[in-house]
Parts: structure tokens; C-alpha cells; sequence
């Protein structure tokens, strides 16, 4: 039973805001999946960038104008790197209506689109929009989501896709990323050490894991080279900002009043 945390909506929901869109399906053929690129958008639709020569280019070009009641299914995975190894946090399979991206929210989608993947040929799915003489162009789609099938590490369900494009991810997921980046890269062995703080916590090396306004989870490899656990540690009170994160982490770090 995991500890007291974000609701399971709230955590699928901002686990996708730091997924990447990894392979597609047509609902009409589901077992023929292929490779994607793209984003998560502000409201939890997979953004994609599509070449002319990907399959879902072909499909959207040909239901006529992008815009159909065209059914396809989405990979998402988010990823921790625990030391040089790239490890899933979650997967998510998102099944919904794809479409072509208005105009007027092209730039929005494409900037979108360029912090995960900073290609050049999100300037010509921009500039040329996918009317009679610009289908040879890349596009940008989007996928509505009806339906989300998620699995973490410690958890899995369906979730409504009305209920996921409502939901609100954490608000402090992307300064929360960019703290645990850090505290990974540069500040393992104080983890390690507060670790040994953490009442009925297995002896093993840790990684921080998730950070959000309830509380962190750390990742801990034990050493006698069992299952990986997941050790989630709340907050005395709910983080309001980034700095109630680095200075509830402060404190753990420092072995003082470390969350129970």
C-alpha cells in the first residue's frame, strides 16, 4: 500500500507531463506498432511529430484534411536514471482521436515538442500547414485521450480519459524534476546516509525517485541484490513552492527532522 502521496490521477497525470511518446498504433491494427517522437502537451494530449513517411502521416492524409474520427493508440514511458541505467518510472498506453494540429496552436505545440525533441523539422510542420500542397511536410497531430491504461512500479489501472484531461498534474513537477536530477547526480552518498535515519528501511544504495508537494519516494537497490523497493517518505506539510521542496530535502540531507 503506498503511503500517504497525490492521488493516483493526480500521479499518472504528472507522470505523463514528463513521459515521452514512444510508439503508435492504428485501433484497426493494434498488434503493427511503430516508433513515434513528441511530447505531452499542457493539458495531457500526446503531441507528435510526424515525417512523411510515418505511418500515422499516411493514415491522417488519407481520412482527408487531418481531421477524422481516426482511432490510434499512444506509448508513453517516463524514465529515472539510477546511476548509467534508464529505468522506467511508468508506461501508459493513451487510446483516443487523433487529429492535425490547428494553426493557430502549431507553435505552441511545436515548442512543446522541441524541449524533448529539438529537431529542425518542427519548422516545417509549423510553416507549411497540411492543406493540398503541403501534405509531403511533416505534421504536427495530437491525441485526444478517451481511455489510459497506466503501470508504475508499484501500481497499474485504466483511468477515464475525461477524468485525465480534468485532472491537474502536480505544479511543482518541473522544479521537482530539475531537484532530483541534481540531488542524483551530485549528492548520493547524503542520501545514502539519511537513509540509514529511515525507521525499517532495507540497507541498500538510494536514488531519489519522486518529489512532489506531499512528500518524496526514494528508490533504494538493497545490497543483498533483492527486488528493488520503493521507500516513500511524507511531508510534515504540503510543499507550496520550490523551495519547500530544497528545504525539506535540506533537511533530510542533513538528518534532521527527516519526513516519517
Amino acid at each position: 500500500m503506498r503511503q500517504p502521496g497525490p492521488s493516483e490521477l493526480e500521479r499518472v497525470r504528472s507522470l505523463a507531463a514528463t513521459a515521452t511518446p514512444t510508439t503508435a498504433a492504428l485501433a484497426d491494427n493494434p498488434s503493427a506498432r511503430f516508433s513515434v517522437r513528441g511530447a505531452v502537451d499542457h493539458v495531457g494530449r500526446a503531441v507528435l511529430l510526424l515525417r512523411s513517411r510515418d505511418p500515422l502521416h499516411s493514415a491522417l492524409r488519407n481520412s482527408g484534411h487531418g481531421r477524422s474520427d481516426l482511432a490510434v493508440g499512444v506509448g508513453l514511458s517516463a524514465l529515472r536514471h539510477v546511476g548509467r541505467t534508464p529505468t522506467v518510472r511508468a508506461r501508459l498506453w493513451c487510446e483516443g482521436w487523433v487529429s492535425t494540429v490547428p494553426a493557430g496552436e502549431r507553435r505552441e505545440a511545436a515548442l512543446a515538442v522541441w524541449e524533448r525533441v529539438p529537431d529542425e523539422e518542427l519548422l516545417a510542420a509549423v510553416d507549411h500547414p497540411p492543406t493540398a500542397g503541403g501534405w509531403d511536410a511533416p505534421l504536427l497531430a495530437r491525441v485526444e485521450p478517451a481511455t489510459v491504461l497506466y503501470e508504475t512500479y508499484d501500481s497499474a489501472g485504466v483511468i477515464d480519459g475525461g477524468d485525465f484531461r480534468a485532472a491537474e498534474p502536480d505544479p511543482l513537477t518541473g522544479a521537482a524534476e530539475r531537484i532530483i536530477g541534481h540531488v542524483n547526480d551530485c549528492h548520493r552518498d547524503e542520501l545514502g546516509a539519511a537513509l540509514g535515519q529511515v525507521p525499517a528501511a532495507p540497507e541498500g544504495a538510494a536514488w531519489l525517485w519522486e518529489l512532489d508537494r506531499h512528500g518524496l519516494t526514494l528508490w533504494v537497490a538493497p545490497y543483498d541484490r533483492g527486488r528493488p523497493v520503493l521507500v516513500r517518505l511524507p511531508w510534515s506539510d504540503p510543499a507550496r513552492s520550490a523551495c519547500d521542496l530544497e528545504r525539506g530535502l535540506h533537511e533530510l540531507l542533513a538528518h534532521r527532522n527527516a519526513p516519517r
